[in-house]
């Protein structure tokens, strides 16, 4: 039959602009299995734990038992030795400073150490009597025109901020750490405020204080785990971190130790054997301390006695030669 055979006509392909053929594309969905990893990082979590708790219970140990228990035998055993070390100290301290004063004044002002010390002796003895001089005094600023004037209180204005600057700088992980705990631990924040809180709050300033990045982080894995923040089901990121914040609690917490041991109250508890040892070198080292400080304290006496002597000893005899001139 005529056109049995014939091919149908084709028809015309339409044209698709290129931004329309994107979504006829086909897809993949990628999902990617964190059990194993979060399997493996809570696994070390729980490694590293294992090292700060050890640590930890090693300096609980001995913050909480073995120092206060050898404070109390060193007051017991010791009365009169610490006594006397604390009153010689006490007055050591007191002469030193007032010798100090003096003699930065006479350099100051170059006057007369002798005569410097009668007025301060004068000025303890009588303080009122002297508000009225110190009152007199014109004051150094007020000599200068106010350019000068401006000028020191642009000067004292950079001293202080040079004071606000010379403190220890704290690194972008102790800023995050701290403002965490800030956040947590705040009383505005609400919550119980127990002891255990206020405790953990002033730590926190004094760790924020020195700048100490370890720690804050010791600190932050405190309270979380008091809290328990951390779980085998956190999220990996939040594994990591944990795991390097438990590294910086551990240092912290073994350079503590490492200052620790060596020193009397060092496992005090537990070595009431070497009791009698350490009982004679606490001994000695109070008597090389007493023996110290009675020697400072004699040559402050010998300088403040040179002071007092009467000024009329302080004149030159005339030479024999003049004397027979006339």
């Amino acid at each position: 039959m005529p056109g049995r055979n014939q091919i149908p006509a084709r028809r015309p392909r339409a044209t698709v602009p290129p931004h329309a053929a994107a979504p006829l594309r086909a897809g993949a969905l990628l999902v990617i299995d964190h059990e194993r990893l979060q399997g493996a990082a809570w696994a070390e979590f729980h490694t590293v734990r294992k090292r700060l708790d050890k640590a930890s219970r090693d300096l609980h140990r001995h913050e909480e038992i073995d120092m206060p228990a050898f404070d109390s035998w060193l007051h017991r055993t010791f009365p009169v030795l610490i006594t006397t070390l604390r009153e010689l100290h006490a007055e050591v301290a007191a002469k030193a400073r007032k010798i100090q004063t003096v003699q930065a004044i006479a350099a100051y002002s170059g006057g007369s150490l002798k005569r410097l010390w009668r007025e301060q002796k004068a000025r303890e003895a009588n303080p009122e009597a002297f508000e009225d001089d110190c009152e007199s005094i014109p004051d150094e600023a007020d000599d200068n025109d106010n350019e000068n004037d401006s000028s020191g209180r642009r000067h004292e204005a950079r001293f202080d901020d040079f004071e606000k600057k010379s403190g220890p700088t704290p690194s972008p992980d102790a800023r995050a750490i701290y403002r965490r705990l800030v956040q947590r631990l705040h009383p505005d924040r609400g919550g119980a405020w127990t002891p255990a809180r206020e405790r953990l709050w002033h730590e926190v300033q004094q760790a924020w204080a020195v700048a100490d990045t370890d720690w804050l982080s010791r600190l932050e894995v405190d309270w979380e785990e008091a809290h328990e923040i951390v779980g085998p089901t956190s999220p990996l990121s939040r594994l990591r971190r944990a795991i390097e914040e438990l590294h910086a609690a551990r240092r912290d917490t073994e350079r503590k130790l490492r200052d620790y041991r060596g020193s009397p109250p060092w496992r005090f508890t537990k070595n009431e054997k070497q009791r009698a040892s350490l009982q004679q070198n606490i001994a000695e080292n109070f008597a090389h301390d007493i023996h110290f400080l009675r020697r400072q304290l004699d040559h402050l006496n010998t300088t403040i006695a040179a002071w007092e002597e009467d000024w009329r000893h302080d004149r030159r005899p005339k030479s024999r030669h003049r004397q027979s001139r006339r």
